[in-house]
């Protein structure tokens, strides 16, 4: 009981501590916008009703939790290669099912040989979105020749509209439709997948991929009706493959968001509302997966199952640590195991599976739930308009919608706005080189859509750093000139050796000088060709121009100077004269001030 004369706070109170914390600035710094310009505000105080589909649950699941799957690549050629071992491993170890991506050329005795003493029957088994009919038939041949049907959840894969998209091999999704329809394939065996990762992969937002699967979802529809079946049936043939990211928030508003635009379509076009639940299979993103210090990813993947599997998913992948960078073991059986266990943790210990929508009621979420709705109906509503998904990849309407949408997201990544543990901020600058480096000029791009690492503009620096420390024996380095004290100079000194170390480059430099004259001795003793400078705005007043041109004089070739925004705005052109070649501040374009830093290296 509250003590008497106890008044609650308001949110007028929350307000004023707020603005007192934040020091003269608004509230409404604290907001943000997602890529399609919804904006995050700091605090909800209401929001929309709870949308019935959003939280539409398998009853099941809230028995059993949701289904662990554990992803497999078989390479091309690898067609008869024996998995039972590592299978084995992963259905003792906790995965409940496994999803599969077979090679082409793979028929129905090479994947019974493959999958050794798999329980097909009870172990529900799901192909990697693919075109190819062929491994369809082989994953029904083998199961035929084993005497026993598909397991309950098991998915043939099919995604044609997508595989056109992803490889730019146009793919008749009528004459699947018509295999399809024709076919018997057992209970809750879907047969179509769409699948939206790959959309998320090479940089399109979440209301893109949100209105683009949809999209994607009633070209199947309509094609099946076209062959034959029933509304009901048709959309119980098909499954919704979709990406997970570490923004928890936004994953879980997606996927809930999804689960509505589905509903709607489906009962729009005449189907029951059971039958217009959507299954989903829920995948952690690629492009999150850094290739460096990739214990990272542990976080990353832990991050995504938990916005997977608050959000409803009917099955999680959570791909492994080393899914980008190569096995840190011999066989990539540790990567797989922590990315079960993460999973096991989550269900076991956190027992998330048992709740259904755990999120609903929240109004940050349930605003964020309808927002991306909206947005991913428009998105729909402009494919439709215009014809059918088909056509808008045909001619190139969704390569050019992600280009635009990646381009803005690099611009945040190259700016740090959008931080990466690991890559841009926190490198790891002494751990050993992956065993195979990018190349220097980038590689080429295959047809279709691409996968884009969210941090590769930062890889591609380290690992130009890498070669030439193989090539030379010595690691790239800068000489950091501190002016003054440590309490002088050392929030901006630590700022530069990070942004220096996201480069692959290492910083050398004292505690401190205390003069100009100083600090070109300690420079041109050092031998390097490269200075940044740190220290305060009042030690800046006194020896910034003097200490650059003092560098400049010894040799340097290059002079940074660690600043604000505003610091100095009015005498940078002095500054520039006397010695400094780059300003660097929060928000520059750090990877460009990189490669011109590497450019005086040698290093590009």
């Amino acid at each position: 009981m509250p003590p008497d004369g106890w008044q609650p706070a308001s949110a007028d109170d929350w307000m004023a501590l707020v603005e007192q914390s934040l020091r003269g600035r608004g509230a409404d710094e604290l907001s943000s916008l997602t890529r399609d310009g919804i904006e995050i505000r700091p605090l909800y105080a209401d929001g929309p009703d709870r949308p019935e589909a959003a939280a539409a649950a398998d009853p099941q699941r809230l028995e059993r939790g949701w289904d662990v799957r554990q992803h497999h690549e078989v390479a091309a050629g690898d067609g008869s290669a024996d998995l039972s071992p590592a299978l084995e491993q992963d259905l003792t170890g906790g995965a409940m099912s496994v999803e599969l991506n077979l090679p082409a050329d793979v028929d129905g005795g090479g994947l019974d040989r493959m999958l050794g003493g798999v329980d097909v029957a009870a172990t529900p088994l799901a192909l990697a979105p693919h075109s190819e009919m062929g491994a369809a038939e082989a994953l029904l041949s083998m199961a035929a020749r084993r005497g026993a049907g598909l397991a309950p959840g098991s998915s043939l894969g099919l995604d044609p509209v997508g595989e056109w998209a992803r490889s730019g091999r146009r793919a008749d999704c009528v004459r699947a439709a018509a295999w399809v329809a024709s076919g018997d394939f057992g209970p809750e065996v879907r047969a179509f997948q769409v699948d939206t990762v790959r959309y998320a992969d090479a940089g399109a937002s979440e209301a893109q991929t949100l209105g683009w699967a949809t999209a994607t979802g009633i070209a199947y529809l309509r094609a099946l009706v076209e062959a034959g079946l029933d509304v009901d049936a048709a959309a119980g043939l098909i499954g919704f493959r979709m990406a997970s990211t570490a923004d928890q928030f936004l994953t879980i508003a997606a996927l809930r968001a999804a689960r509505v635009m589905w509903a709607r379509a489906v009962t729009a076009s005449g189907g029951s509302k059971a039958a217009a639940r959507q299954y989903q299979h829920a995948v952690t993103a690629t492009h999150m997966y850094s290739r460096r210090d990739p214990w990272v990813n542990l976080l990353r993947g832990a991050s995504a199952a938990l916005a997977s599997g608050v959000a409803g998913a009917d099955a999680v992948t959570v791909l492994p640590l080393d899914h980008v960078s190569g096995p840190v073991d011999s066989d990539g059986s540790l990567g797989r195991r922590l990315a079960r266990n993460t999973q096991l943790l989550l269900l076991e210990e956190s027992h998330l599976g048992r709740a259904a929508d755990p999120a609903g009621g929240s109004f940050y979420v349930e605003s964020l739930t309808e927002q991306l709705t909206s947005a991913g109906w428009r998105v729909l509503q402009d494919i439709e308009a215009t014809g059918r998904i088909e056509d808008a990849i045909d001619a190139g309407a969704i390569a050019a919608a992600i280009d635009k949408s990646w381009q803005s997201r690099l611009g945040s990544l190259r700016t740090r706005s959008e931080r990466l543990t690991g890559a841009s901020e926190f490198a790891l600058l002494d751990e050993a080189a992956p065993a195979a480096l990018g190349d220097a000029d980038g590689g080429v791009e295959a047809a279709g859509l691409p996968v884009r690492r969210l941090a590769e503009p930062y890889e591609d620096l380290r690992d130009a750093a890498d070669r030439h420390r193989m090539a030379t024996g010595e690691r790239p380095a800068v000489w950091v000139a501190a002016l003054g004290s440590a309490s002088d100079h050392s929030a901006r000194t630590v700022w530069a050796q990070n942004l220096l170390a996201a480069g692959g480059i290492e910083s050398r430099g004292g505690p401190g000088v205390d003069s100009p004259i100083a600090a070109a001795a300690d420079f041109a003793a050092s031998g390097l060709a490269a200075v940044v400078i740190t220290g305060s705005d009042d030690m800046y007043r006194l020896r910034a121009a003097a200490t650059a041109a003092a560098l400049a004089d010894a040799g340097a070739a290059f002079v940074a100077l660690v600043c604000d925004a505003k610091t100095f705005a009015d005498r940078r052109e002095m500054l520039a004269a006397a010695g400094v070649s780059d300003f660097w501040e929060e928000g520059i374009d750090v990877v460009a001030a990189l490669e011109r830093l590497h450019r005086v290296l040698g290093l590009a």
